[in-house]
């Protein structure tokens, strides 16, 4: 029945499912509660979509469906109907026999739910809950209501005695709670309690007592803000980014990223990709994730934090690699006896090829045949001269790249804080041809077979290609004037960030990073970089990862969502490329965080779990947004730039409406013809923020009259 609802979300077990029905009483969904020993609670939706049988994570679709709807649409007009904030109330009230009823989404989503069944009924009672957002909440129902059709009478009832946040559960275990200690406010109240008819005779009394008409500062007229006739707002400010999730890692890496953001007074973006992507450098080619039968995934990624100059990128970038640098540094001091010794024979063995060949060249036939074969010998007795592994480098030409992956098991990563690859990508050394095959090949994991004329070929079975780049935004901003960068899918690839600059607001005293922390980031990427391959030495192999039962179907949920956010109108339309990889790059995510929770043990050996997974579906989620603001970013549309620029004069105005010409003329300066504003209106309109309305007379002259979404005032007050 619950398929895809996990019993735990976030480390927090799974307390509560309340079913969402439709008016024949079909289950359309689900809202689960899930909350820690200390109460720290989680509210997540799970509705089907795309015709799917598995219910994935997110609010129903706009306009969202009442809780209670089933029970509403089977009741007569003249009974009354209370409407609650929260399914834990409506539920407590409904196990009384009461007709009950609320919004998925909490307080502050009233305006995203159909409210169109209670057209025509007779009676609703609002119970706030005793704070100021219940308050906000019921204030919202009821102007809501009364531009109904048919709105029904209104009465607000704010139950006696009840503790600060608290609601009609709290009244009811207030009146219970001598003869039921143990009802916890989510199960049906006891059969034992509501038959002899006290509580309900109670709480009817206290309806009654308590009932009050909606003040009149509520009631609002169809000329002002009739929130039921407009769509809500789709954002043009791509930059609103939510916060970053601060318990995406495993715990010790958790800490090492939380303390570096913290010492070096960074935005936790960039810890978080930096360490990502170091992570990446250190398992990249050793494992692959199994997420079909024939379907596989690496687990190297491509990050991209961008921030203006003087963020302190190069100080994260230098503590997130540290670990990497030692060990090669490391291996290099292990390695150094060799390589010297192998160079001094190499050496003293050419030495002796060279005299071979003088004697050879004033030797008689016989001779000469017989010198020929002894340095052919020689020369195949050359030692193999031993090479200092390498994990990542900086700015590196495609050419040179194929090179330096050969040397060190077809992996490598790109970790820089400057701009320079992409110049190198863009065809620095190459006469402007962008050279990208490697790149992308290297990201696939696919084979690659490059011969190259004067220089040796370079085959590889299953190259892998970290980059781990932190530039600053405005390098971002001209990446698409090269069409193959995105034409080609370099662009999609990468998982960005673009976190708001804290510069000007940091105390320039922060405390350095506790020296436990880096030393447990730098074992458990130590202990990654010192496991050995599946299969033999001779033919080394990646290790197989699996994924749990419900990690699977969490992901699947997830691309569910993805897959339909790219049709024609949808958030990820305008990117595809990006949103198409998105959900391998979770997959990867979820890899990484897998290996570093299990680097000192042996991470083959256990599944991918739900909270590996669901972290990284959480990080996804942010990063989604933070892709929309970097593209957007990257080209962005002059009429988008515009419609900020006027949603921003009509939020600052406080315009309920205005004409065509009082637009043009308040933006006169920035679009001299009135051609340059049309595409700006059509963008407002399209996102809901406006609508026209007919001609109006002004001045002699009609000009277009335009509304104002009241969504948009109603945020700014």
């Amino acid at each position: 029945m619950m398929q895809g609802i996990p019993q735990t979300f976030n480390n927090k077990p799974r307390r509560f499912v309340w079913e969402y029905r439709n008016s024949l009483s079909e289950t359309i969904g689900y809202v689960a509660r899930f909350d820690d020993d200390d109460k720290k609670k989680e509210i997540v939706p799970y509705f089907k979509r795309n015709s799917g049988n598995v219910w994935q994570s997110g609010s129903a679709i706009e306009p969202r469906p009442l809780f209670g709807l089933d029970a509403l649409n089977q009741t007569e007009n003249n009974r009354a109907v209370f409407i609650v904030e929260g399914e834990k109330a409506a539920t407590a009230l409904q196990s009384l026999g009461l007709i009950a009823i609320t919004s998925q989404g909490g307080s502050n989503s009233a305006h995203k739910t159909d409210w169109k069944p209670l057209d025509g009924l007779e009676l609703v009672y609002l119970l706030p809950d005793n704070d100021e957002a219940g308050e906000s909440y019921i204030k919202a129902v009821g102007a809501i209501l009364m531009n109904l059709d048919k709105p029904p009478a209104l009465s607000i009832v704010r139950l006696p005695n009840l503790p600060p946040a608290g609601d009609v559960v709290d009244w009811i275990i207030s009146k219970i709670d001598e003869v039921l200690l143990d009802w916890d406010g989510y199960e049906p109240i006891p059969k034992s309690v509501i038959e002899n008819g006290a509580l309900l005779n109670d709480f009817k009394e206290a309806v009654k007592q308590h009932s009050e008409p909606v003040p009149d500062e509520w009631k609002v007229n169809s000329e002002q803000a009739n929130t039921t006739n407009w769509q809500a707002p789709i954002s043009l400010e791509s930059a609103k980014l939510p916060p970053w999730p601060g318990d995406v890692f495993p715990g010790t890496i958790q800490d090492f990223v939380t303390a570096l953001s913290a010492s070096t007074e960074t935005p936790p973006e960039l810890s978080a990709m930096m360490v990502l992507a170091a992570i990446s450098a250190t398992a990249q080619g050793k494992y692959k994730v199994r997420v079909k039968q024939d379907y596989f995934e690496p687990v190297n990624i491509w990050a991209c934090a961008a921030l203006p100059p003087g963020s302190r990128k190069t100080a994260v970038q230098m503590a997130a690699t540290a670990p990497l640098a030692k060990w090669e540094n490391v291996q290099r001091e292990k390695l150094e006896p060799a390589i010297k010794k192998a160079q001094a024979d190499d050496a003293t063995i050419r030495e002796r090829i060279n005299y071979l060949r003088k004697k050879a060249a004033q030797a008689k036939d016989t001779d000469f045949e017989q010198l020929k074969k002894e340095i052919a010998d020689t020369e195949a007795n050359l030692p193999e001269i031993p090479t200092a592994p390498q994990i990542w480098a900086q700015d590196v030409t495609p050419e040179n790249l194929g090179t330096i992956m050969s040397d060190n098991n077809e992996r490598m990563a790109i970790l820089s804080d400057e701009s320079g690859i992409f110049d190198i990508l863009g065809g620095r050394y190459s006469g402007g041809i962008p050279n990208l095959d490697l790149f992308l090949q290297g990201h696939a994991g696919s084979p690659v077979r490059v011969n190259r004329g004067s220089r040796p070929p370079v085959f590889m079975q299953a190259p892998t290609l970290t980059f781990g780049l932190s530039p600053q935004p405005e390098v971002l901003r001209g990446l698409t004037e090269k069409p193959s960068f995105r034409g080609r899918g370099l662009l999609g690839r990468f998982l960005y960030v673009l976190p708001p600059s804290n510069l000007g607001y940091r105390t320039l005293d922060a405390s350095p990073i506790f020296p436990d922390f880096a030393a447990r980031y730098d074992g458990i990427l130590t202990g990654i970089l010192n496991q050995e391959m599946a299969g033999s030495k001779e033919e080394p192999s990646p290790y197989v990862l699996k994924i749990t039962a419900d990690a699977l179907q969490a992901w699947q949920s997830f691309a569910h969502k993805v897959e339909a956010g790219m049709r024609e109108g949808a958030a990820y339309a305008h990117l595809t490329d990006w949103a198409g990889k998105l959900p391998g790059a979770v997959v990867r995510i979820a890899a990484l965080l897998h290996i570093a929770r299990h680097a000192l043990v042996k991470p083959w050996e256990k599944e991918i779990s739900i909270e590996d997974m669901s972290a990284a579906l959480r990080m996804a989620d942010v990063l989604s947004v933070h892709a929309l603001a970097v593209f957007d970013l990257m080209g962005a549309d002059p009429a988008l730039d515009g419609a900020r620029v006027v949603l921003r004069w009509i939020e600052r105005e406080g315009k309920h409406e205005f004409t065509f010409r009082d637009c043009h003329y308040a933006h006169k300066t920035r679009y001299q013809r009135t051609a340059e504003l049309e595409p700006i209106m059509e963008v407002l309109i399209e996102r809901h923020y406006i609508r026209p309305r007919a001609l109006k007379q002004v001045q002699g002259r009609p000009s277009r009259f335009y509304e104002v979404n009241p969504a948009i005032l109603e945020k700014e007050s």
